[in-house]
């Protein structure tokens, strides 16, 4: 039995004095609901098992509670007691009790009068009893009701993908079309008679009737995660020094769609696209790829909700696993959907799976603080879910799809990447060192008469005696690189060596093939793809195309530099790993060690009132908040003091401080939960004075 079966019967079985209990002191419509949900799927999955006699127990269990509920004036949402009887119908069906079948159908029907399913499965139930005319009229009305359904719900998406349709219009633009002719922000002219291949990354409105009548261009909806006020204009219209970056509308058409966006029933995205490209489930996911940057992959989501956060895959030894050893929890039972964003760190957020009682709406609480129902919530916890639910509803697309289609396209892009990469020099840093300083973990480079290295050892500086590190730009740390593996037949793509992935360290007591780090990855393709053979050959190219001088920093004759410590962390990537995550942060910590001193470093702590990467600050209308949460008493005249004073300088910049500390302390308490700080960590600074 699998584990999330296993905890589903545990909740089911309990005492009945622990569910007065539960029902007393928790959410009664929510326990109640959430124990018929566990019901109905018990019973399906009883009925999967061909135990039709259990299957029929289960869903009759649910009906009951059902029923209380009901008694108790308490709403059981009727989707699950229309799936309860028409269930409990296929049950009776397969048993061979057809009158029973008939009967829970007549029910659902009275429930839902345009049940598909009921009628359905009342014409089978109605066949075998041989009342075929009946059965046929049960037939003919779903048909009717399925069509009418489907018709309804093309007009409702529609209007649900556009609801300014009756009131504004929408065009797509560029920069060459509608060009910007001066500083302010009405300085942008339209040109449609303009002949040219548009990008059409640019949207215009208008309004229908009234005014203004001319096209208006509206900017991209910002990166909120804690605003949850309406949108206002901003003060300076005509030049604002935030520019594009200004979080206040710069006209009430970008109020107007950023409100619909905001409440996600508007998709920009979506405006132009024919209903076909709509309902394809392989486009729309590319979609979600291409505006969010990453890809979906699988987790395992009993480390995932661990805390502190571990990130786990599938076993690359047993693939039935996940590749926590300490844990080896049974992947393929507890895997959830993930979407991962690699930029200087590495960011995940789970979707997790769409369920009968999802609203396709956000969820306030998670937005801003956290939820504190977590699974068990209803909304969307993130832009991402909620998109990606609209999805799985409109496509019927599977998890499993979802990470096929995402995988299939990322290795594309990697193709693609290679390929144009072989036809320019990598953005990389490159320079020689003495190879024994590097092995003793040193960086030490040639004297001026490249005869010794600067170290002092003074190694011979002799070809075979030194090699190329290289770093790129996104990175900190210089990597070394190893000259081209010699083969007669060139593979089309390297791969990253799988023991450096999963250990970090290669084992094999040769020449390894395979690169040992995505710079090496990409060295060599250029290498492989420009014909080039020797480590010198390639540092001359990046010269010439860097138009450096042997003069420069990262030359072969730079001026000696002191010694240097090479000390590798594993934070320093911004690469998925395994081990513990800092969401926060977005790094990995491959020991329980090096959490533990990452969790204590003031930048981290920082980092959870600062909510630096999560744009909090552009939420925030006044200054950071001071010492003294009172008025300042100069504040009227003008006090001299500007924006170091501690107090405050009128009486909305102190109800801001006020909600901002309120806002801090939560974020802390949440970090607490999370175990994102040390449990005896209560020294945080300059950050004292909010607690």
């Amino acid at each position: 039995m699998d584990p999330a079966r296993r905890k589903r019967k545990e909740e089911i079985n309990k005492p009945p004095a622990l569910h007065i209990c539960f029902v007393f002191f928790s959410s009664s419509q929510d326990f109640l609901t959430q124990l018929v949900c566990n019901l109905l799927e018990e019973g399906n999955a009883l009925f999967r098992d061909r135990e039709w006699e259990q299957a029929v127990r289960e869903f009759s269990e649910g009906l009951n509670v059902s029923h209380y509920a009901t008694a108790e004036a308490l709403q059981i949402p009727e989707a699950l007691l229309e799936s309860l009887y028409v269930n409990r119908a296929a049950a009776y069906h397969s048993m061979g009790e057809y009158d029973q079948g008939v009967k829970d159908c007549d029910k659902a029907l009275k429930v839902c009068k345009e049940s598909c399913k009921a009628l359905y499965r009342k014409a089978l139930c109605l066949k075998e009893l041989g009342k075929y005319r009946e059965a046929y009229n049960c037939t003919t009305d779903c048909l009717l009701i399925t069509r009418l359904v489907k018709e309804k719900t093309n007009q409702a998406q529609v209007a649900f993908s556009n609801p300014l349709s009756s009131t504004h219009e929408f065009l797509q633009a560029c920069s060459a079309c509608f060009p910007r002719t001066g500083q302010g922000i009405y300085s942008f002219v339209h040109k449609p008679d303009l002949v040219h291949s548009c990008k059409r990354d640019i949207l215009l409105c208008r309004r229908k009737t009234g005014h203004p009548s001319e096209w208006t261009r509206v900017r991209k909806l910002p990166s909120w995660t804690s605003f949850t006020g309406p949108f206002v204009l901003c003060k300076d219209l005509g030049l604002c020094k935030y520019g594009e970056n200004c979080t206040f509308a710069y006209n009430q058409l970008e109020i107007d769609v950023w409100t619909e966006e905001k409440k996600g029933k508007l998709d920009r995205n979506l405006l132009f696209e024919t209903e076909a490209d709509k309902l394809d489930p392989v486009n729309s996911i590319i979609r979600l790829l291409q505006e969010h940057k990453g890809v979906f992959i699988f987790l395992c989501q009993e480390c995932y909700d661990s805390k502190p956060r571990l990130i786990s895959k599938r076993s690359k030894d047993n693939h039935t696993i996940c590749s926590n050893l300490d844990a080896r929890h049974t992947f393929e039972a507890n895997k959830c959907l993930a979407f991962v964003v690699r930029t200087h760190s590495v960011n995940y957020s789970k979707v997790r799976p769409l369920g009968v009682l999802c609203h396709l709406d956000l969820c306030r609480q998670a937005i801003r603080y956290g939820c504190l129902r977590e699974d068990s919530c209803h909304f969307a916890h993130s832009p991402l879910e909620l998109k990606t639910w609209r999805v799985q509803r409109d496509t019927g697309i599977s998890p499993e799809e979802i990470v096929k289609v995402s995988t299939n396209y990322y290795e594309k892009q990697e193709l693609n990447s290679s390929k144009q990469k072989g036809n320019r020099s990598p953005n990389m840093k490159m320079k020689f060192v003495c190879a024994q300083c590097w092995w003793g973990g040193l960086i030490s480079e040639p004297d001026k008469a490249l005869k010794y290295c600067t170290a002092k050892a003074r190694h011979a500086w002799t070809k075979d005696r030194w090699l190329l590190l290289v770093r790129s730009s996104e990175k900190s740390k210089w990597v070394q690189v190893r000259p081209l593996p010699h083969a007669k037949n060139f593979p089309m793509q390297y791969d990253i060596c799988t023991q450096i992935l999963s250990k970090r360290k290669c084992n094999y007591t040769g020449k390894c093939t395979f690169a040992h780090s995505q710079e090496e990855k990409e060295m060599w393709m250029y290498m492989k793809n420009n014909d080039l053979r020797d480590m010198q050959q390639m540092y001359d190219i990046w010269l010439k195309s860097t138009t450096h001088n042997r003069q420069a920093d990262g030359a072969v004759l730079t001026q000696p530099v002191p010694e240097e410590k090479d000390i590798v962390m594993p934070t320093d990537f911004a690469e998925p790993m395994s081990g513990y995550h800092c969401r926060l942060c977005g790094k990995h910590s491959n020991g329980e060690r090096q959490w533990q001193q990452h969790i204590s470093s003031e930048k981290h702590k920082d980092r959870v009132f600062s909510c630096e990467g999560e744009d909090e600050a552009l939420t925030w209308s006044y200054r950071f908040p001071g010492e003294r949460f009172e008025l300042c008493s100069k504040w009227e005249g003008g006090c001299p003091e500007g924006v170091s004073c501690d107090y405050a300088h009128s009486p909305e910049e102190l109800q801001e401080w006020i909600e901002r500390r309120d806002f801090l302390r939560h974020k802390l308490a949440k970090a607490r939960e999370d175990m994102l700080i040390m449990p005896d960590e209560f020294d945080f600074g300059k950050y004292n004075f909010l607690l």
